[in-house]
């Protein structure tokens, strides 16, 4: 590919017009004219948004119905340059997959215009152009906000220029270049097209100015410009300013707007216009059931400015029921004698909006006139960025909170302000993952303290959240548990003892907590555990390789070992005693001290390549504490993904008993002894295996309810299962063709009264006790839907209209108003307040049997 230099412009200028004046001489011999164009498809081929170390990436397609002569690329915006293919031989169709690739200080990136154009031999052409982000840190991004193609504008009227530049190392210079410049005045005094920066340089800057033009017609052309920190210059896509003249004026300003195709009741429309004569009023109108439900417009008279593009809020807060359609037109008016004023009338001075979501509705033909959709809920964005990786919501301070680990901090959400604490709670932990709750007692009262798990270490922090602190309490240092094997080799001479170790990560990703009860309903203090899964490393000794195991800590601040508790479930993974298995032994290391708490003489049995679990394995607990639900995610050593269920009422049994009962047999040496810590609160793995000969399928994500009673397993489908993971029942979220099911989209959980179990009795209701409206599940689709369940059954409720997919973790939690539901998008956190949802379904199965 060459850059647009200006030499290489102007000859292909010069290989232009030979071209045409040859195609002309051919017109006069008798042959017929060639006067069909040809055809020219651009398509990406990694998605609009594109990593640098990937390259740019996109196929052409072009066709003639004779022959092509060239195709020519032309690149603009975060890459400038040509690119041509000519044709020698006859050539009727050309198919060719593009890679650009870029040296590792590239400045290109940012959003690209691609326009490609093919030319046949006499002079037909097609053009078409394919937009692409590509994702940069280093690059330079000049963007021409103001003016925009299409701009119109008249003798003596202002035309106001905007440019934002963007690079990591910081902007030293910013500013425009007007062709001719005579067409064009600054009266900003002094008068200036650029500012120059000094140290330090912002990462971001941004350059507005107003010009006046002075010819009464012709053409001039704009295009913002900047220089990083190096040097380095980049430009932004040039436009074509037009000049009219404004005399007895009686045309009608061009009107345009742009929405998204779903909206929220406060989210923004934008309205730009453009005329000969200046613009003296913008604005929008908004139509629901025929009836004029919003008329807003601005005076700007005052700028004198021929193009003017205002933002809008639509201000629907009480717009209801949700959803609504709703019709949506711009509106405005110039400044003429005659007043010319008209609605959105052009499809192109704005871009149109995006591809409606399934069931959403569509633009009109003419793209003049939008319908769309107000759904529920509000989205505020994250504060500064990052990435969500799990929540939790306290009702004592009306709070949700979000671990941050790209920001390594934990945001604070407050439901009564519909916003963020800034900056949140940093250092919290390197890399805050999993969040849970600080249990009270097993009735669902929680204190106001949060356990973070630090995926970037070898700790859980323990944070108090209430206003005024919001700071770390405690960092429990989580133990080193080496899992081993034991083996009697016969060996020349008599036995030998052999102990094989294997050095796993220690470092916890998602967590629950429980605990267990002093006699009453009241948590006793020593006895509240963190139940989590660990972070796997590719460091980790094979078979544990980038596998995960599941682990227990009691939640204590002490530096004292002997104070201290922590539980490896091997549980999970003990089988029986067959070909390929190994006798367990494990280890626990806490600094200097260390202890065996499982001994080789208890005879434990496990296959280790299956023993570690996927690399993303979720933990929740029960809203009553009691109990804890794990499901084995991401990459898996098996060949069916595992769950896992806890019950804190289960004793642990064989602390501090020695277990030295095979010592002295088979040649087996106090080696082989030591304590055997037996939790029978962890799903035995015969549950585990039926689970697995059930469903077999990955999981993406879980859900318990307020008991335990009901667990939910995200998959394929969505599989319903008791407190003994025995599965009752399975639902779909149905694609487009109403028999699919779709996935993609994690994001579940259960109406926060939920105390049913999926089975059972149908006595007095089916599952339990209590309101059949609080049996239900909500799960997030790809399309900005969210389904309602009834769990019970399996049965589909509804559906709730939300703006953005649900990308990341969904969260249902309680306040004193009612029922919140809130989801992770790509635009932020959106909030929905739970209308009462109706359970229509039968108390009993059909039939009345229970």
């Amino acid at each position: 590919m060459r850059h647009a230099r200006r030499g290489t412009i102007l000859w292909g200028l010069v290989v232009s017009t030979l071209a045409l004046w040859g195609c002309e001489t051919g017109r006069n011999t008798g042959f017929q004219t060639d006067n069909t164009s040809p055809s020219i498809s651009l398509s990406n081929t990694a998605g609009d948004t594109q990593d640098i170390s990937g390259g740019l990436r996109f196929n052409v397609s072009a066709l003639d119905n004779l022959s092509l002569k060239s195709v020519r690329l032309t690149f603009s915006g975060g890459l400038i340059g040509l690119s041509d293919t000519i044709f020698h031989v006859q050539t009727k169709t050309y198919a060719v997959g593009r890679t650009i690739t870029f040296p590792g200080n590239s400045g290109a990136g940012g959003n690209i215009q691609i326009i490609g154009r093919a030319t046949d031999g006499a002079g037909n052409f097609a053009e078409d152009t394919l937009f692409i982000f590509l994702s940069n840190v280093q690059a330079l991004r000049v963007t021409l906000v103001s003016p925009q193609p299409g701009a119109l504008a008249s003798q003596g009227g202002g035309i106001p220029v905007d440019i934002q530049a963007v690079q990591n190392t910081g902007i030293s210079k910013i500013g425009f270049l007007v062709a001719p410049r005579t067409s064009v005045n600054d009266p900003t005094t002094p008068p200036s097209d650029s500012i120059l920066y000094t140290a330090p340089l912002a990462d971001s800057v941004e350059y507005i100015d107003t010009l006046v033009v002075l010819p009464s017609s012709g053409t001039f052309n704009i295009v913002g410009f900047a220089e990083d920190s190096a040097g380095r210059r980049g430009f932004s896509n040039v436009v074509t300013v037009t000049i009219q003249s404004v005399a007895n004026d009686v045309t009608k300003p061009t009107v345009a707007h742009k929405i998204a195709a779903r909206v929220e009741v406060d989210d923004s429309i934008t309205v730009r216009a453009t005329d000969a004569s200046p613009i003296s009023w913008i604005g929008f109108r908004v139509d629901a059931d025929g009836v004029l439900l919003r008329f807003d417009t601005v005076n700007v008279a005052a700028g004198n400015l021929t193009d003017v593009t205002r933002r809008f809020s639509l201000g629907l807060a009480g717009l209801s029921p949700l959803p609504h359609l709703i019709v949506v037109r711009g509106y405005a008016c110039d400044g003429a004698a005659a007043r010319n004023c008209d609605y959105t009338n052009s499809s192109t001075l704005l871009p149109s909006a995006p591809v409606p979501f399934r069931g959403g509705p569509a633009r009109s033909a003419q793209g003049l006139i939008d319908t769309v959709i107000v759904v529920n809920g509000i989205t505020i964005p994250l504060p500064n960025g990052g990435r969500i990786a799990d929540a939790i919501f306290n009702a004592n301070l009306n709070e949700l909170y979000l671990t941050n680990p790209t920001r390594q901090r934990v945001e604070v959400f407050q439901v009564a302000t519909t916003s963020f604490v800034p900056g949140g709670i940093p250092a919290a932990a390197s890399q805050p993952w999993g969040i849970a709750l600080w249990p009270r007692d097993t009735l669902g009262n929680y204190g106001d303290s949060i356990v973070v798990a630090d995926a970037g270490g070898t700790q859980l922090a323990v944070i108090d959240v209430r206003p005024g602190v919001r700071r770390l309490q405690w960092r429990q240092d989580l133990p080193n548990f080496l899992i081993e094997t034991y083996h009697i080799l016969q060996i020349a001479g008599g036995i030998r003892e052999e102990i094989t170790g294997y050095d796993v990560s220690d470092r916890p990703q998602y967590v629950a907590t429980v605990c267990r009860a002093a006699g009453g309903t009241a948590c006793a203090p020593d006895s509240i555990y963190a139940l989590y899964s660990t972070t796997p490393t590719v460091s980790s000794d094979n078979p544990f390789s980038g596998r995960a195991t599941l682990r227990m800590e009691k939640l204590i601040n002490t530096a004292n070992p002997a104070l201290m508790f922590g539980k490896l479930f091997w549980e999970i993974g003990a089988t029986t005693n067959a070909a390929g298995t190994d006798t367990l032994r494990v280890e626990l290391i806490r600094g200097n001290t260390s202890q065996v708490v499982l001994s080789a003489c208890r005879g434990i049995t496990v296959n280790l390549a299956s023993f570690g679990l996927g690399d993303s394995t979720y933990a929740r607990n029960s809203g009553n504490f009691t109990h804890a639900f794990f499901g084995e995610g991401g990459n898996i050593s098996t060949q069916f993904a595992r769950v896992m269920a806890y019950d804190a009422r289960r004793p642990i049994t064989g602390v501090g008993v020695l277990n030295n009962s095979c010592v002295g047999v088979g040649g087996r040496t106090i080696a082989a002894q030591g304590e055997d810590h037996v939790d029978f609160g962890m799903s035995p793995a015969v549950n585990v295996s039926d689970f697995i000969s059930n469903t077999g399928i990955n999981v993406h994500s879980i859900a318990t309810n307020f008991n335990g009673l009901t667990n939910v397993v995200r998959a394929d489908s969505l599989y319903y299962l008791d407190a003994n993971l025995r599965l009752k029942a399975t639902s779909c979220t149905l694609g487009n063709t109403s028999t699919d099911c779709v996935t993609g989209t994690p994001g579940m959980d259960m109406n926060y009264d939920h105390n049913f179990s999926p089975g059972g009795s149908c006595t007095p209701s089916c599952g339990g006790s209590g309101n059949v409206n609080n049996r239900i599940l909500f799960a997030a689709r790809p399309d900005g839907n969210i389904d309602i369940f009834d769990t019970y059954h399996g049965l589909f409720l509804g559906s709730i209209a939300v703006r953005d997919p649900i990308t990341g973790p969904l969260r249902v939690a309680k306040d004193a108003t009612g029922q919140l539901l809130f989801g992770i998008t790509n635009s932020g956190l959106v909030m929905i307040r739970l209308p009462t949802i109706v359970n229509p379904y039968p108390i009993r199965r059909p039939g009345g049997s229970p």
